[in-house]
Formats: C-alpha cells, sequence, structure tokens
C-alpha cells in the first residue's frame, strides 16, 4: 500500500486516509492494529527508500504474498485504490501497476477487467 502512494513522491494526506480507511474496513487486515499499521508504514518507506530498484521492491512484496493468487489479486486491487486517492494516476503508478502484473503473474484479462471497473468507479459523470 505504501509503495502504491509513495512512488510519486510523498505520501499525501488523501492517499494517508485511503490507506487507514481501507485497513480499517477490508477483512484481510481484520486481524491487524492500527500500531501494526503505522509501523508497516515506516518500514515501508525505509524499504523503498534504501531500495532504487523498483523491480526489486516488488519482487519482495510478491515473496511476502507467497503463492496465493487472491493476496496478490487483492493487493493489486487496494494498489489501484491508493493511486486513485488524488485522481491523478502518473506515468510512475501506471508502471508500479505493470510491475505488479508481472511479478505477481496476474492474468490479464483480470487486470483489464479490474482497471476498467476502477475507471467506472472514479469517473466524473
Amino acid at each position: 500500500m505504501t509503495l502504491s502512494a509513495a512512488i510519486s513522491g510523498d505520501i499525501t494526506d488523501k492517499e494517508l486516509n485511503v490507506i487507514k480507511y481501507l485497513f480499517t474496513t477490508l477483512p484481510v487486515f481484520e486481524n491487524s492494529n492500527n500500531d501494526h499499521l503505522s509501523k508497516k508504514i515506516i518500514e515501508s518507506l525505509e524499504v523503498i527508500k534504501s531500495e532504487p530498484n523498483i523491480e526489486n521492491i516488488t519482487d519482495l512484496i510478491n515473496d511476502s504474498l507467497e503463492n496465493n493468487s487472491n493476496l496478490k489479486k487483492t493487493a493489486y486491487i487496494i494498489a489501484i485504490e491508493i493511486i486513485m486517492a488524488d485522481l491523478d494516476a502518473t506515468e510512475e503508478s501506471h508502471r508500479l501497476l505493470e510491475l505488479f502484473e508481472n511479478s505477481f503473474g496476474l492474468d490479464s484479462l483480470e487486470t483489464s477487467s479490474i482497471k476498467h471497473t476502477m475507471k467506472f468507479k472514479y469517473q466524473d459523470l
């Protein structure tokens, strides 16, 4: 989550609010607490600062999700949610999603469907 927010620079208040909201509402995080979130954000920022190669970071994330394809899909969707917090997906953000798709081994039909759904979720009518 932190990488998605930090990819284009500093984490904005909107991105941080989305992270907190997702962390407190999604079932995947139900066994975690706010102290855990704060600690993980700090740890993630340290990794991001110390590792200049973004591909290595996405590989670390992939390894931490083990071989659970559902967790990988959930992580991908959460990444998009955070990227869309400011309603401005940067070129770096698009590149990060491509790296997640490759690192996680996600099906292109599924990722296209997810992106299509998110596009409509965040469009301005």
